[in-house]
């Protein structure tokens, strides 16, 4: 860590060049004898990238950015204060803690938070900018998570652990077992030091799997953030043998959407399927990847277009955890019907039909966006159908 780059004039300067093009300013030569411009330029591209991501760091004085990638993968404050608020009480180890921004918003929530982080780089950087950012409750230690839990003689109320989710060829991992650290093969270790752990997973582990692989999983917590879907959250407690809690939550700015259910309730939940009404819904995409298809039509008292087509309707508008729209027509998928709208461009969405967004351009030479949306499915007779709606606020 170059501590030159803390120096007021240099913060001066990453400050007015937030958007001065980055290939430009690396052929100039740095105004500063201590920090190159390879430095500064980094700085700058990472001070930019928190801009929206993780406001509080972006606002502060004198903070030392990680480089553009670590801030990319790092927890946003938005979700990082979701998860802040599972947890609680007087000690929390933060094992795979990296730029620090989960151990800030646990620092809120937990008398004592534990930042342990094995790239020194990373950790001497979260301890200069907590001095900075005035939080005093964050201890840092320089550590592996894992070796830091088998050396310790302390127990705490929680450990979280947010493995890393890629392998070395940088590939996206679908397992648990393919993780750094490997969780299955430290649960024991982790239940020996506490007995509330929480993990932070990507979202494309599959939850059945996830729930065997783990053990005593108390809460699931799928979290989106405007409809995409960041992170999937386990909570474990020693001792717990119960069904486990599956929460959907969609956080689009100051509101959040939350659908919480038992797996068993959606299993049991009988589905209503109707022609389409009035209104058209589409769940949210944690709404989606919680799998409560079923349940959805008994919860909000809406009805399926289909079995397999994950698209729902309604009579009378309800509060619904995704977008809603009103119906103007159904018509039947054919060039001589979807003609007679008289449609230019549209967005187009299709559920459980056997022709992609691009065909259906191709074929019916619909440019995208507009007001229209133009839904393509299959109705409860199997037919395939287009519906023309509108979306509501």
């Amino acid at each position: 860590m170059n501590d030159a780059i803390l120096h007021t004039d240099v913060q001066e300067f990453i400050s007015e060049n937030l958007h001065t093009d980055i290939p430009t300013l690396l052929f100039q030569k740095s105004p500063f004898d201590e920090v190159t411009i390879k430095e500064l330029t980094e700085q700058i591209e990472a001070k930019l990238k928190s801009k929206k991501k993780l406001p509080t760091w972006f606002s502060s004085e004198n903070i030392y950015y990680a480089n553009k990638l670590n801030i990319s993968q790092t927890s946003s404050e938005q979700t990082a204060a979701y998860k802040a608020n599972i947890v609680n009480g007087d000690s929390l180890v933060d094992s795979t803690a990296g730029f620090g921004v989960d151990a800030h918003a646990f620092s809120k929530n937990v008398k004592q938070v534990y930042h342990v982080e094995k790239n020194q780089l990373l950790s001497t950087i979260a301890r200069s900018n907590f001095k900075s950012m005035g939080v005093s409750n964050v201890t840092i230690i320089h550590a592996d998570g894992i070796d830091f839990l088998k050396e310790t003689a302390s127990k705490f109320d929680w450990i979280y652990v947010d493995p890393s989710r890629r392998t070395d060829a940088k590939e996206k991992v679908y397992f648990l077992s393919d993780c750094e650290p490997d969780i299955t093969l430290s649960l024991d270790l982790f239940f020996s030091k506490s007995d509330n752990i929480l993990i932070k997973t990507g979202p494309l582990l599959d939850l059945s799997r996830g729930t065997t692989q783990l053990r005593h999983v108390k809460q699931i917590h799928i979290v989106a953030v405007d409809n995409d879907v960041k992170e999937v959250l386990w909570v474990l407690e020693q001792g717990f043998k119960e069904e486990p809690t599956i929460t959907a939550v969609n956080l689009r700015n100051d509101k959040k959407a939350v659908f919480e259910f038992l797996l068993s309730e959606e299993k049991s939940a009988v589905p209503i399927v109707s022609e389409p009404q009035k209104y058209l819904y589409e769940p949210n995409a944690a709404l989606l990847k919680s799998g409560a298809f079923k349940l959805i039509c008994t919860r909000l008292d809406v009805s399926k277009l289909h079995t397999h087509s994950h698209l729902y309707t309604s009579m009378e508008q309800q509060d619904f955890p995704g977008r809603v729209f009103e119906i103007k027509k159904v018509m039947n998928y054919t060039k001589k019907e979807i003609k007679q709208l008289g449609l230019k461009k549209a967005n187009i969405t299709t559920r459980n039909f056997p022709d992609s967004v691009a065909t259906i351009r191709k074929k019916l030479k619909l440019k995208d966006g507009g007001t229209d949306y133009l839904f393509f499915t299959k109705n409860l007779e199997n037919k395939l159908i287009i519906i023309h709606c509108f979306r509501l606020p």
